[in-house]
């Protein structure tokens, strides 16, 4: 009898011990709780998107990817999920759940190639076998170097489009919230690209005898950050409307530059749609909760009614987007009744024209607002962002969409998508 173990919420979910014979490797172990447990199946190749990885342990040694397909061993094999940074968990042997189970799976290598799926000659068997094996490492090959950029994250250009209209339209991407926890940092780490200083199960531990210079080889690691000296703070800075930023910058209530995209606060809210000369769109779309406790939604889009598009260049370089925060804007440290930090909300507006199909998009940008506002009224704030169109001919309308990326915020926070339209951010007020 062979005993494999799922720790944490995995054990929780689909049992803590499993027994089972005849296991050739722990690959066959994972291969078979997935095959018994497909919801096993998808919540690990789900749980990347979450920070969250596996250590596979038999005999106290944590395994990598190709240390899966060694004999199963005497001891229990133990699977636990642990909490990965940004970067992963390659120095500590942290597996990614999509690469696990696909090193389960495909390594093996005859599959399907196997002689009985043929039925012909132990020649041709044998031949289809080394093909199949062949095209089951390649297979392997690019699932887990899939699973090494989810590892380490590497920065990627955003993508235009096909459809997109190139020209004098905005295009700007914004940088991701400042600070020293994920509450108020939001974006990739890319220091660490790859494993270092750090080797598999089995390795060779040198003896040096004499004056000699060698790299090394890292057992175990352990960190922890204390001050005794300073005592756990309500909130990390005072709060109000002054901590408020667009893309890392302060803002006021002057029309300027925030990471590239101009902006500022405002004092007079949109009442309405103006039907006439269609100069402004009232909208007051909310992304929160409508009550209770829901959270802040991650990946809600929204598309609203759509603008008069104008040719005129003074009035198509004007087009404001305004928001508004009327819950406050902050996070706790670990969880309520612990430190305020800031909190933060990264979303992305994308400009597009419509008269053919498939509408282009003449404008995008990815902004971040960040700062710690209480749920006072007298940190509600309004503020706004001016993006630019290019001259397109045959369009007729102006459809702009919000969509959320990110947000590390309280329960109760919301963003409003309160209006858009031309000239909405100038004036005095």
């Amino acid at each position: 009898m062979q005993l494999v173990m799922l720790a944490g919420e995995l054990g929780a979910k689909y049992g803590k011990h499993h027994e089972y014979y005849n296991l050739q490797t722990p690959a066959d172990a994972i291969k078979l709780l997935c095959i018994n447990y497909p919801a096993l199946k998808q919540d690990m190749m789900q749980a990347h998107h979450n920070g969250v990885g596996y250590k596979v342990v038999q005999g106290g040694a944590a395994m990598g990817y190709d240390e899966l397909q060694l004999p199963f061993g005497s001891k229990p094999l133990l699977v636990v999920p642990v909490i990965s940074g940004a970067g992963g968990g390659a120095t500590t042997q942290i597996l990614v759940g999509v690469g696990l189970v696909a090193a389960s799976f495909l390594f093996p290598g005859a599959g399907l190639f196997g002689a009985s799926a043929f039925g012909g000659s132990i020649a041709a068997a044998s031949t289809l076998t080394a093909v199949g094996t062949g095209i089951s490492a390649v297979g392997a090959s690019l699932i887990l170097s899939g699973t090494a950029s989810l590892i380490s994250p590497q920065p990627q250009l955003g993508n235009l489009g096909a459809n997109r209209i190139r020209g004098e339209g905005t295009n700007v991407r914004g940088p991701g919230p400042d600070g020293i926890t994920r509450g108020a940092m939001g974006h990739a780490n890319y220091a660490f690209t790859g494993p270092a200083n750090t080797v598999g199960t089995g390795a060779t531990v040198p003896v040096i005898y004499g004056r000699v210079i060698a790299g090394s080889h890292l057992l175990a690691a352990n960190l922890v950050v204390s001050d005794d000296s300073d005592p756990l703070k309500t909130t990390t800075q005072a709060p109000g409307i002054d901590t408020f930023r667009i893309n890392g910058e302060q803002v006021s209530q002057k029309l300027e530059s925030h990471g590239g995209l101009k902006g500022r606060k405002k004092t007079i809210e949109i009442k309405g749609t103006d039907p006439q000369e269609q100069k402004r769109i009232f909208v007051d779309k909310k992304f929160g909760p409508s009550g209770g406790d829901a959270t802040l939604e991650i990946e809600q889009t929204v598309v609203s009614a759509k603008l008069k598009y104008k040719k005129t260049e003074t009035v198509r370089k004007k087009l404001d987007i305004l928001f508004k925060i009327d819950r406050g804007l902050f996070d706790y440290v670990a969880g309520e009744g612990s430190t305020i930090i800031d909190g933060f909300i990264r979303y992305r507006i994308t400009v597009q024209l419509t008269g053919t199909d498939p509408d282009p998009t003449v404008a995008s940008a990815d902004v971040t607002v960040q700062g710690l506002l209480t749920e006072s009224k007298k940190d509600n704030i309004v503020y706004g962002h001016r993006l630019q169109m290019p001259k397109v001919s045959d369009r007729n309308e102006v459809r702009v969409k919000v969509e959320i990326i990110d947000a590390e915020v309280h329960d109760d926070a919301r963003l409003i998508f309160h209006a858009y339209g031309y000239g909405l951010l100038d004036g005095n007020d």
